[in-house]
């Protein structure tokens, strides 16, 4: 499993694989601090994506783990803002 996996699954939008991925990294590289950041943003695309496929709740479940994974990402905390708005806006 390697950083190219992970670019090639989120190309792909396969983001339970994307996850799965990131969650096995961390158990074996938790000190990289890559790792966080790519599984928050997993995370965050994967809420994304359940917010279009109206399962509101299991989305909100990912975006906030997404910033729980990596809370100093301003950029990452600006793009969950945004889906959180779009989910109160569609929701």
């Amino acid at each position: 499993v390697s950083y190219f996996e992970l670019q090639r699954v989120l190309k792909y939008r396969r983001f339970p694989r994307a996850i799965g991925v990131m969650e096995g990294l961390d158990q074996r590289v938790s000190e990289d601090p890559w790792v966080g950041q790519w599984q928050a943003i997993a995370y965050q695309r994967w809420g994304r994506h359940l917010i279009g496929e109206k399962q509101v709740d299991k989305a909100r479940i990912y975006l906030r783990k997404a910033v729980k994974t990596d809370p100093h990402n301003r950029a990452l905390w600006a793009e969950v803002e945004r889906d959180f708005r779009r989910l109160e806006e569609i929701y």
